[in-house]
């Protein structure tokens, strides 16, 4: 249950924890499942067993996971780099370095002077500049990673730094943030979800089995669009996908009915 603010209403629902496949312009649902409010860190509990259960294809070289800060616990980093794949994660300011310190203090006290400007790439090939300060920490817990504070102006305060850590070695600033930017796929995703595709919209009961039906009939039907239509447009647009369909559909249906209708015809033409 929640609202947007203090003077909308309340509305009811529920989350739902979404991985997918990114590479180049395509982005591939691969699983999909309903948190239980009722069970604390289950959503991270959720994204440890799809990574573990993912069987990635033969000619995949490199697998390297983003998320953002409410999935960065430690269980999950530490699984992740036992199956061998890279990590590109947000954290929570609360985390400590191995001498204690937190995360949060490192923001918070950094001079401005301390951060260079750097040119990271989106998804979609648009260039994107920001100030970051990068070094290689030991974190409780993790080891040595590579931190990244990233903020979009310089003058930027704590508040609106970005903490980003990740276990890829001999790689650039600008890459890690690219990677990372990669994470917005996921919002699309939800978005096509909503609008395209109308998750979370059917009507059922509280039964947990029906929800998480209703939740899965949704992603079926965007790998079926993505199966169907992917590989023949240059655009990687969900919406575009379902209009071909639809229009497909209803010219079919058309075909059909006015092939019945001639059959008809001929008969009565025969008949007279």
């Amino acid at each position: 249950m929640a609202r947007i603010n203090e003077y909308a209403p309340y509305c009811f629902g529920f989350e739902v924890v979404l991985l997918i496949a990114s590479w180049e312009r395509f982005r591939v649902p691969v699983a999909v499942a309903v948190i239980d409010p009722q069970q604390k860190g289950h959503q991270n509990k959720l994204l440890r067993q799809m990574v573990a259960e993912l069987m990635p294809p033969g000619w995949v070289r490199q697998i390297i996971v983003e998320a953002d800060a409410g999935f960065a616990a430690t269980e999950t980093l530490k699984l992740i780099e036992q199956l061998g794949y890279g990590y590109v994660f947000a954290v929570a300011r609360t985390r400590k370095f191995a001498d204690g310190k937190y995360l949060k203090d490192l923001v918070q006290h950094l001079a401005r002077q301390q951060y260079r400007r750097v040119k990271s790439v989106k998804p979609d090939g648009r260039r994107r500049d920001y100030w970051i300060y990068e070094c290689q920490r030991e974190l409780h817990g993790l080891g040595d990673v590579t931190i990244i504070l990233s903020k979009q102006r310089r003058n930027h305060g704590p508040k609106k730094t970005k903490i980003i850590v990740t276990n890829l070695r001999e790689v650039s600033a600008g890459d890690i943030l690219s990677h990372y930017a990669r994470r917005w796929g996921v919002e699309v995703t939800f978005k096509e979800l909503k609008s395209g595709l109308h998750i979370g919209q059917m009507q059922v009961t509280k039964e947990a089995g029906r929800v998480r039906h209703s939740v899965a009939l949704p992603v079926l039907a965007y790998l079926l669009l993505v199966r169907l239509y992917a590989k023949e447009e240059a655009h990687f647009s969900l919406l575009k996908f379902k209009q071909r369909f639809a229009t497909e559909v209803y010219q079919e249906q058309l075909t059909r009915t006015e092939q019945k209708w001639r059959t008809k015809f001929d008969q009565y033409r025969l008949a007279a």
